[in-house]
């Protein structure tokens, strides 16, 4: 498999965490398929690339898509990935049903988010890093988020962590940008 350098590659929030998915197998696990989405990937970097080399990028300029309706058949993508994009969007539920539509049995939904402590460090909107955050996320938010859209018969829960590390400055003065990872990672898989 064919990785990106995360040094020069146009990964915005995720690149704190790239070298890590290499190492521990992440990519070979959940985006070893042919058909792999990236939802949102651009974010505000028009010059952006899509997470890895052979998946394809879709945002709001992708051919036939709306912003909501993605023009892929039910059933046919084996891995919809999207990182610090749900928290963008006011119809979550909306969201998370189209991206869980095209998936096929067997296929991995991964969506990324900041996590409301560790990037926000406040508990109401607005954010203070980007205004166009709706919703401030913790691992059970997001979790309760899935559980009020997809039905329990239709997927599992493979994996739900912070994307931490000993680097990341707890007591750092919370009128700055948060530095390090600090995003909540979730991966389920479809089995019905």
């Amino acid at each position: 498999m064919q990785f990106h350098d995360p040094l020069n590659a146009n990964l915005i929030e995720s690149k704190a965490t790239y070298a890590e998915k290499i190492n521990s197998g992440f990519f070979e696990k959940y985006f070893s398929g042919e058909i792999i989405l990236d939802i949102g990937y651009k974010g505000s970097n028009t010059n952006a690339d899509p997470i890895l080399p052979k998946a394809i990028g879709i945002d709001i300029d992708y051919p036939g898509y709306d912003g909501k309706i993605l023009p892929f058949s039910t059933g046919s993508v084996d891995t919809v990935y999207t990182s610090h994009c749900l928290e963008h969007i006011a119809d979550y539920s909306g969201a998370i049903l189209e991206w869980f539509r095209v998936l096929k049995i067997g296929g991995y939904l991964i969506i990324i988010v900041p996590h409301m402590y560790l990037y926000e460090r406040r508990q109401f909107l607005p954010s203070k890093w980007n205004l166009d955050h709706k919703r401030f996320y913790t691992p059970a938010r997001l979790i309760r988020e899935v559980e009020e859209t997809i039905s329990v018969e239709k997927y599992r829960v493979v994996s739900l962590k912070d994307n931490w590390n000993e680097n990341y400055n707890y007591s750092g003065n919370i009128e700055e940008h948060a530095h390090g990872p600090y995003e909540i990672e979730l991966v389920l898989v479809k089995i019905n």
